[in-house]
């Protein structure tokens, strides 16, 4: 629906504009009007219009002028300029301030009707880009938001070669120089409210994550989250000329600076380590674990800061986690239950209570199903661990924790069934015979009976490329044996290689061989003569 504003000194001919729009043109909301250029600024901005007609000569502020006004206000507004005189006379006036149209009146109600339909659809054209934009700005933000908490889950848990790391950079768009490892563990039971439920509980880590990333943002250090884990993991990126914000004196005051700043938004205590610093990717699993050694928390008034420094009889061996989640995606049954006789050890000897020690293993069991759901088809690790969190005895819970892993071992050696069967295979074959048509990565996949996500990653790791590249590569392939064979144009062979536009196809060769199609088959028939 859309609001038109009608601008001009003589009521009949308001009147009259008023009467065709109504008859003709069925989505118009709603008309106002006004009778000099003054108030036609004051009704715009107060209405809003969508469409503004103008007439040019008016007492007082003329069209021209009152155009000017708004256009200077809203570049987007469409103005139609209305006139008695020829349009010609007006024509530098109107160009230099960017009206829609120009009526010549009397208008004709075809006229009018015309340019109304023309500007509708210019309107709905522009709101459907900027709602498109906006759907990818969502799209966008989303996917950073998974690139990070994915980013910072490998640094995290499962380390990363030095080559993946500074894809994430890219993709990011970060400047690296060094870095340190952040855990947040809040205090639930300190909040006023109860939080009993997950929901909740994410509902607070996100709140808390925003408060150190906002409060990290003023003293310029930027920050990257996972809160997916049942801790908050965060990576201080740290500027080659800032990074003495960061040196080893400044951390326990930025630390307290950072609890007491989440505790005066949030009302709940936490705890918070900070790791050592690391340039090589291949550090920041000693980074996380130095953090997860260096917990520290704001306690009751008057204590003050302390650290918390505890051995491997109490707090949970970070190497026994990621000892534990190695072999777990290696699917050796060997190795799983030697780690879980040395977390039985831990759990007998540790000086932590039972529900302290229950959390722990939580929190293990978090970082497993975070691993296996990685490595799964669908993206997903939906194995039940709710007897674990509902267990009261130390017996009970160790049991089901055992079955857990066995659980585990059974979904992750069907997924490593999956890696090593001919699906991939199957799939290159569909291409080498498709090739020529439209094809998609989730045609091909669902050929393969694969979901999309887990084909698009098993392709990548099978052929060591991408779906697109191999394709791209299958048709360029093509495409070389076409120009040096047959006499086809260009156009009749980007067609036959499954490329409907031959100026795309041609941008397609030049960058895969550095030379257009023409050259390529130029250059070829030289060195045959």
């Amino acid at each position: 629906m859309y609001k038109i504003l009608i601008v001009d000194d003589e009521e009949l001919e308001r009147n009259a504009l008023r009467a065709i729009i109504n008859k003709g043109i069925d989505s118009i909301l709603e008309i106002q009007d006004a009778v000099n250029g003054r108030e036609a600024i004051v009704k715009f901005r107060s209405f809003n219009p969508d469409i503004i007609f103008l007439d040019i000569k008016m007492p007082g502020i003329n069209g021209i002028e009152a155009a000017r006004v708004i256009r200077e206000t809203d570049p987007e507004v469409s103005i139609v300029f209305l006139t008695a005189f020829n349009q010609f006379d007006y024509a530098h006036e109107a160009i230099q301030i960017g009206v829609d149209d120009l009526i010549i009146k009397p208008s004709s109600e075809n006229r009018v009707l015309e340019v109304i339909t023309k500007l509708i659809t210019k309107i709905d054209n522009r709101k459907s880009d900027l709602d498109q934009k906006e759907n990818n700005e969502l799209k966008l933000n989303r996917a950073t938001g998974y690139l990070e908490n994915e980013f910072i889950y490998n640094l995290s848990v499962r380390g990363i070669t030095e080559e993946k790391f500074e894809n994430y950079l890219s993709i990011l768009d970060i400047d690296f120089y060094s870095a340190r490892a952040g855990i947040v563990k809040l205090l639930f039971d300190t909040y006023p409210i109860h939080v009993g439920s997950s929901y909740q509980k994410q509902v607070l880590k996100k709140r808390c994550a925003f408060i150190l990333k906002s409060s990290l943002k003023k003293r310029g250090i930027l920050t990257l989250f996972n809160i997916d884990l049942s801790n908050i993991y965060f990576l201080l990126n740290l500027d080659q000329e800032k990074d003495s914000n960061l040196e080893n004196e400044y951390i326990p005051s930025l630390i307290t600076e950072l609890t007491r700043e989440i505790k005066k938004t949030l009302n709940i205590d936490v705890m918070i380590g900070i790791g050592s610093v690391f340039i090589n990717p291949a550090k920041a699993l000693s980074s996380f674990s130095t953090a997860k050694n260096n917990l520290e928390r704001r306690p009751e008034k008057g204590e003050g800061i302390i650290s918390i420094q505890e051995d491997e009889t109490s707090q949970f061996p970070i190497r026994l986690e990621i000892g534990m989640e190695q072999a777990v995606l290696s699917g050796k049954r060997d190795n799983v239950m030697k780690i879980f006789q040395q977390i039985n050890e831990w759990f007998e000897f540790s000086a932590l209570g039972f529900e302290e020690k229950k959390k722990n293993l939580i929190e293990l069991v978090t970082v497993l199903k975070h691993a296996a759901a990685y490595k799964s088809p669908d993206g997903k690790c939906l194995l039940d661990d709710s007897e674990i969190k509902e267990s009261t005895v130390a017996v009970v819970l160790m049991s089901t924790v055992n079955l857990f892993l066995n659980d585990l071992l059974e979904k992750i050696n069907q997924i490593h069934e999956i890696e090593n069967s001919p699906a991939i295979e199957q799939a290159c074959k569909f291409i080498d015979s498709n090739y020529k048509n439209d094809i998609t990565l989730e045609e091909t996949a669902s050929h393969c009976r694969l979901s999309s996500f887990y084909f698009s990653k098993l392709f990548k790791k099978r052929k060591k490329l991408t779906f697109i590249d191999y394709l791209t590569n299958r048709r360029i392939e093509e495409a070389k044996q076409l120009l040096l064979e047959t006499n086809l144009s260009i156009k009749e062979i980007s067609r036959e290689v499954g490329y409907n536009d031959p100026n795309y196809f041609t941008r397609v060769f030049k960058r895969v061989l550095s030379t257009s199609p023409t050259s390529f088959r130029s250059n070829k028939m030289l060195r045959q003569q």
